[in-house]
């Protein structure tokens, strides 16, 4: 959505209204001199008409002129060659503006009883037209003048309305995420947004105590998670110490063992992620080869239909990684997981050199999922109900480890993912 400027849309709406008025001013001016000046010179043409209409004594054409007025009498039955060129052709009752000979003069035809003929009376209101041009010309160059202080007090104007939200919007923005948030003040003149800092401070307040009730749940989480993993491990060294398990329980015992160490690890791992301490933990080397292999092996006990249907591609026998074990066989094995759940056919995983390869031939990814595994460089903006949880297991962890977890493409034909790892040693 294209964002707009609220300061260059106030400013353009105040410009607006100025311009608006302006001109509304201008045109009510123009009609109302238009107005006043028909009015004063209808009355004094009709006037002017019965003061010559009394001077008529006898039936013959008649002409009188003045400084500004020319006026005519036709007896009825004379013909109109009489007159002049520009009064012929007028009818009884005509009232208008007539130029000729670059001169502008308003004439009026009216009829006389007695004796029965036409009076043509016309004014010379040349001067008056030339000055009421001149006085357009004054009025536009007004109006211009009025929009160009408009467009400056606009520009003022707002300003001066938007410096107190400015001043709100960079407090907002000084903000910075944490534990503890600093308040904004209230020191505005204006109620509102007073009213505004006061509902972002309390917002401020629920949002601490949100992350405090995380970090005492997560704190929870670790002693009570941790208490069982212990038992179990403490039991089955019991059970070793006793010498008594047959040569198949003794296997059970190690997968168990295995398994629960696993448990302890990822269980540590996802607690560090929930505590939001980015920093890496402790670093090995890992054989990325051969945990694919032995995660592919235990897989097949979470399910049996997932036996037999992994394919694993791979141009080296061993693909030696610094970085935390725990974290890779959990990228690892949450893919292998996903891509195994949403098809019935194979999963094919490659590793080359540095990059991690897994294809599925399923029914393809939502739009909002690919869209939300696209955002991972962007953490603030993914959405936590829009991603599967073995994903979003893998995007906190590929993070974790600075590392790039992308979907190739995803469509009916399949997905495909693919994770660019970091840190090879060999």
């Amino acid at each position: 959505m294209k964002q707009h400027s609220l300061s260059r849309r106030l400013s353009t709406t105040i410009f607006g209204v100025i311009a608006v008025t302006v001109a509304v001013s201008m045109v009510a001016v123009e009609v109302f001199v238009n107005d006043v000046e028909d009015t004063i010179r209808g009355l004094e043409l009709k006037l002017d008409a019965e003061y010559f209409t009394q001077q008529i004594s006898e039936p013959t054409f008649q002409t009188w002129k003045t400084g500004r007025l020319d006026v005519y009498f036709l007896p009825e039955d004379s013909p109109e060659s009489m007159l002049p060129k520009h009064l012929l052709n007028r009818p009884v009752g005509y009232s208008n503006e007539i130029e000729f000979d670059g001169v502008t003069k308003i004439l009026n035809v009216e009829t006389v009883a007695q004796p029965p003929g036409r009076l043509y009376v016309s004014e010379d209101i040349t001067i008056m037209e030339n000055r009421e041009s001149l006085i357009q010309i004054v009025l536009l160059s007004l109006a211009a003048g009025l929009m160009l202080v408009g467009l400056f007090v606009s520009k003022f104007a707002s300003a001066h309305l938007l410096k107190p939200l400015k001043t709100l919007t960079n407090d907002v923005l000084a903000t910075e995420p944490g534990a503890s948030m600093e308040r904004l003040s209230r020191n505005y003149r204006h109620q509102e947004f007073n009213q505004i800092a006061d509902a972002f401070n309390r917002f401020l307040s629920a949002m601490e105590a949100v992350l405090e009730w995380e970090k005492s749940f997560v704190k929870l989480a670790s002693h009570e998670l941790r208490t069982p993993l212990a038992v179990i491990l403490g039991a089955l060294d019991v059970l070793e110490q006793r010498q008594t398990l047959s040569e198949a329980d003794q296997k059970t015992v190690k997968r168990i063992r295995k398994a629960t160490r696993t448990m302890r690890e990822d269980t540590e791992m996802l607690l560090s992620i929930a505590r939001g301490q980015p920093e890496m933990g402790d670093s090995d080397r890992i054989d990325v080869v051969s945990a694919i292999g032995e995660i592919i092996s235990d897989i097949k006990d979470l399910d049996p239909g997932f036996y037999g249907r992994t394919v694993f591609h791979h141009d080296r026998d061993h693909v030696i990684l610094n970085s935390e074990p725990a974290l890779v066989r959990m990228i690892i094995r949450n893919l292998l997981q996903n891509a195994l759940g949403h098809t019935e056919a194979n999963v094919h995983i490659a590793v080359a050199d540095q990059t991690l390869r897994i294809q599925d031939f399923g029914k393809g990814l939502n739009k909002s999922v690919i869209e939300n595994i696209s955002a991972v460089s962007r953490p603030g903006t993914r959405k936590l109900d829009q991603s599967s949880f073995g994903l979003l297991i893998v995007q906190l962890a590929c993070e974790r480890l600075n590392w790039r977890f992308q979907v190739e493409k995803s469509d009916a034909e399949g997905t495909v993912f693919l994770v660019l790892m970091k840190d090879l040693v060999s």
